[in-house]
């Protein structure tokens, strides 16, 4: 695809940017001087991908294929490269000589000046040790290598490794005759001596590799000669285009179990946000999006890192989406003229854990004059079968389904009877597990108890294991057992329900049924999220009231972005959804950082053509569930509060005297804001049940029992009789949520 100046100009003006708007975009050195980058004909898009799960028997992954299907399912249907232009390596065919060779054959000799590259990695990575023989003690320094399918060699001691060295790759990419190269690494290196990270797979392998192999050393050295022959100065550190990594030095990289289906943490939530339909692919902004999502599973635990030359692009892998229309699926096969076999692509990761049957998604880019929607009736993992639900009278006589069409979510269905996946962490014994077990029967919102790593889980039961030190002169050090608590299915604790040393387990159980309540309410929460597919225009500004009052965080469905009329619009973050940042920064701003017991505040805005009743739901980094309400008029039975179109609102409104305060424990927290074109009557009814509410106040509520305010919220958005008609099928035991009549936005924030 060629984008010059038309192409260029019609597609901003599609994505909702004024003529204004359009005008100070060429006043901007740095997006100017891209687009004459986007306007030049790009001859070729290339792409690389390697996913290797199975190593041997002793070491597997699960994800790694996933990812490469997710890159080239992206690639091709949202980027627009040719099938024949990527070649991906899975499994048997991911070899260190046979991934080194595709590299020079398939990009380097193929690559011109300005084309486009990418390389993708997933599998285990790990340290390589550089015996530096000079004789002193720290005669060893470590290397980042990946771990490729021959990399593995079992021996009677430790196994070694024939790896690639992450030297060689970046040695590769400096032989690219373009320098519009993105790698993506999906592994890790520093190995934390456990094998999971919570319910999650670590990327790290187990033991470092003591050498690097003869041939790998030897393919470095024809790679520097042939630089050499080039007059290019060989820097083995230097990385040329953007290098996305899945975590910080010395943290581990993961891969979550889902609904059928395990992916790497990162690629998924990367390849999710770059199908969803924003104004611009900023890397960067990209990047933090994941980071926020990321955070509820793995907090700092895991946290991408970006690191790119001078050069680095404003648009993720130095690209504009083909098409402006983001997307939750792709159709991939069409079977008969009214079924055909899709993948769920843009979903956010919440949503998919209980993805139901009878969801539908609208048609993007039919000829048709009116809307073409499909039903899904048949999901493993991530591939799903639709049937159309009927032909519209001007598609009578072609087919209306086709392969490569993007479809976007409509309808959500999501299960009425929903209950907590418990893991049991290895490291409890034998008996304490089956305590753990026959205590957990009897807890209603318990629907299974699995070892952890079987399968995907909500939480995990273990240990906080406590390190005691015997004095500041010894550097001894026991590790001990402490309490029974809750983890969440990343590792990370859950803040206040550890124990006491010695409790029985099954006294803990009881003990903590309060919190397992409250992890089912947010489970429940966060399968409404739908950013990226809502109809509801709805933005949200979270702002700090202690510090400087400026814009901390924002947060907009974007199906309905505003229009940008002017200059002072973009400096609002209207055209970036994220905070701020200069094209060429490589800091990321991971979350937004607030102080300890600070006040913050909500800016609520309506940027659409209904009016739109809210409510703010919220976890706290103490743990605790809150609420916040509107004022209603009095002697009213439904809601009365809402956003009128246009309508800018702050919330809560300071000069009633109510201040939403940040909790004094040092943590993350989480809010979530509903929106609906309905009133919330179910919810004001349960909520009025409580004893010192009051209808015509805004309050902010401590959820006690927040199961019981959650099932009358998904009871309000339950909107099954705006498709029953042309479903035909019957949601009684499910909830049926119409994308164009609410949405859920999330805003995670730090609390330090």
């Amino acid at each position: 695809m060629e984008w010059d100046r038309r192409t260029f100009l019609k597609t901003l003006l599609i994505w909702g940017i004024s003529q204004a708007g359009l005008e100070w975009f060429s006043r901007q050195p740095k997006i100017k001087r891209y687009y004459q980058t986007l306007a030049t004909p790009t001859p070729r898009k290339l792409a690389l991908l390697v996913g290797i799960d199975d190593y041997s028997s002793h070491y597997k992954l699960k994800g790694c294929v996933t990812d490469v299907e997710r890159q080239r399912e992206l690639l091709i249907y949202r980027f627009g490269f040719a099938r024949k232009d990527i070649l991906t390596l899975t499994e048997q065919q991911g070899t260190r000589e046979r991934i080194e060779q595709a590299f020079t054959e398939h990009l380097i000799q193929q690559a011109k000046a300005g084309d486009v590259v990418l390389f993708h990695f997933s599998g285990y990575g790990n340290y390589v040790k550089e015996n530096l023989h000079d004789g002193s003690p720290l005669s060893s320094t470590r290397k980042r290598g990946l771990v490729p399918k021959d990399g593995i060699f079992l021996t009677k001691g430790t196994p070694t490794t024939n790896d690639i060295l992450e030297e060689t790759l970046l040695l590769l990419g400096q032989s690219l005759a373009t320098d519009k190269l993105t790698m993506v690494l999906d592994t890790s290196h520093q190995y934390l001596g456990r094998e999971l990270e919570g319910n999650l797979q670590g990327r790290s392998f187990p033991y470092e590799a003591q050498q690097a192999s003869p041939g790998e050393m030897t393919f470095q050295t024809q790679l520097k000669e042939i630089l050499k022959a080039k007059n290019v100065q060989a820097k083995p550190s230097q990385i040329v285009g953007t290098l996305l990594r899945a975590a910080q030095h010395q943290q581990v990289a993961t891969e979550i179990m889902s609904n059928g289906f395990s992916t790497g943490l990162f690629t998924y939530l990367l390849t999710q946000c770059l199908w969803q339909a924003v104004p611009t692919s900023k890397t960067i902004v990209f990047l933090e999006n994941s980071s926020e999502h990321m955070f509820p599973i793995r907090g700092q635990q895991q946290q991408p890192q970006l690191q790119a030359n001078q050069k680095q692009s404003l648009f993720t892998y130095y690209l504009l989406p083909v098409t402006p229309q983001g997307a939750e699926g792709v159709i991939i096969q069409v079977e008969e003229r009214t079924t055909a076999t899709i993948k769920l692509t843009g979903l956010p990761l919440s949503a998919m854990q209980h993805y139901g049957l009878n969801s539908c998604f609208k048609v993007v880019g039919s000829q048709s004059l009116h809307p073409i929607i499909v039903q899904l009736y048949s999901l493993e993992g991530l591939t799903g079968k639709v049937r159309l639900l009927q032909i519209p009278q001007d598609q009578t006589d072609i087919y209306p389904l086709q392969k490569g069409q993007l479809l976007q979510e409509t309808l959500r269905v999501i299960p009425k009877t929903l209950g907590l996946n418990v893991a049991l962490d290895k490291n409890l014994e034998r008996i304490e597990r089956v305590d753990a077990t026959s205590a957990f029967a009897s807890v209603k919102i318990v629907s299974s108890v699995i070892t952890a790593g079987e399968s995907g889980a909500d939480c995990v039961l273990g240990r906080q294991q406590k390190t005691l030190i015997f004095d500041e002169g010894d550097s001894s050090e026991l590790e001990t057992k402490g309490g029974y608590g809750l983890f969440l299915q990343g590792g990370i604790p859950v803040p206040n329900t550890f124990g006491q040393s010695g409790e029985a387990i099954k006294s803990a159980v009881e003990r903590l049924q309060p919190a397992l309540k409250k992890l089912l309410a947010i489970k429940w929460w966060r399968l409404t999220l739908n950013e990226g597919s809502s109809g509801l225009g709805l933005g949200v500004t979270l702002k700090n009231l202690d510090q400087d009052p400026s814009l901390v965080l924002q947060r907009q469905t974007l199906r309905k972005l505003p229009s940008v009329k002017t200059s002072s619009d973009l400096t609002q973050a209207n055209f970036l959804p994220s905070t701020n940042f200069p094209p060429d920064s490589l800091q990321l701003q991971h979350l937004p950082q607030l102080p300890q017991g600070s006040r913050f505040q909500c800016r609520l805005e309506n940027r659409g053509d209904c009016p739109i009743y809210y409510l703010i739901l919220g976890v706290d980094a103490s743990g605790q569930t809150t609420a916040y309400l509107p004022p209603q008029q009095k002697n009213q039975t439904q809601q009365t509060a809402h956003l009128s179109p246009g309508e800018t609102r702050l919330v809560p409104f300071s000069s009633r005297g109510l201040n939403w305060t940040l909790a004094s424990s040092q943590g993350w927290g989480q809010m979530m804001i509903v929106g609906s074109k309905f009133p919330f009557t179910k919810t004001l009814e349960t909520l009025a049940e409580f004893s010192g509410f009051k209808l015509d106040q805004g309050q902010i509520f401590t959820l006690e029992e927040p199961l019981k305010i959650t099932q009358s919220l998904l009871g309000d958005l339950n909107t099954p009789r705006a498709f029953s008609n042309e479903s035909g099928g019957t949601f009684a035991d499910s909830y049926a949520l119409d994308s164009s009549a609410w949405a859920t936005l999330s805003i995670v924030y730090q609390v330090v």
